[in-house]
């Protein structure tokens, strides 16, 4: 036991390090990128412009992935606190906040009421933060992004689920999507 803790602070602290060290050239890339497409906009052509704005979103994403790793450290070595979840109220009050910080997306939001859990909230929330998140962030090439949250028997348990009709991922690497998470997760594949 005493070997996993130390195993388990050595990968804290390597993941802060990383994260750490990681932050400076994305933020001096993000905000030349930033610079050169305000200072020097009228001496850029479209592409130009483009190509500059797809560095600043790749960065941007590169930071969100950072962020992400250090969560999932420091998700991973808490307590768990077992209790009722309502898990219809987390899943529609993550989808109202992401409405909040992304306009213009046209997403409808299926969720099954009255679905609760026992479990950790702490934890909960983020796994649904996540799922929810990737299918926010990855939409198909459809007008409309359509989310849902509910409960299904699969091999005569309970399985909550979040389908979309996003762009999917290659099912031959589903048993990979989710290594680090020691709790079982659904997969399903998308409509």
């Amino acid at each position: 036991m005493l070997q996993l803790e130390a195993a388990n602070r050595e990968l804290e602290a390597f993941a802060y390090s990383v994260s750490h060290d990681l932050r400076a050239p994305l933020r001096a890339i993000d905000g030349f990128s930033q610079a050169v497409l305000e200072d020097y906009k009228d001496k850029l052509d479209v592409t130009g412009a483009d190509y500059l704005a797809r560095v600043r979103r790749a960065t941007q994403r590169m930071g969100q992935l950072i962020d992400d790793m250090l969560k999932l450290s420091r998700v991973t070595r808490a307590e768990m606190h077992h209790q009722q979840v309502d898990l219809s109220v987390m899943v529609n009050s993550i989808a109202d906040s992401f409405r909040q910080t992304t306009s213009g997306r046209q997403v409808t939001m299926i969720v099954a009421s009255g679905l609760v859990a026992e479990g950790d909230p702490v934890l909960l929330q983020t796994v649904l933060e996540n799922l929810l998140s990737n299918a926010w962030k990855f939409p198909s090439r459809l007008a409309t992004i359509t989310i849902e949250f509910g409960l299904a028997r699969q091999s005569g348990a309970d399985a909550y689920f979040v389908r979309d009709n996003g762009v999917g991922f290659d099912m031959a690497y589903a048993d990979k999507l989710f290594r680090p998470c020691r709790s079982r997760l659904v997969v399903s594949a998308r409509r």
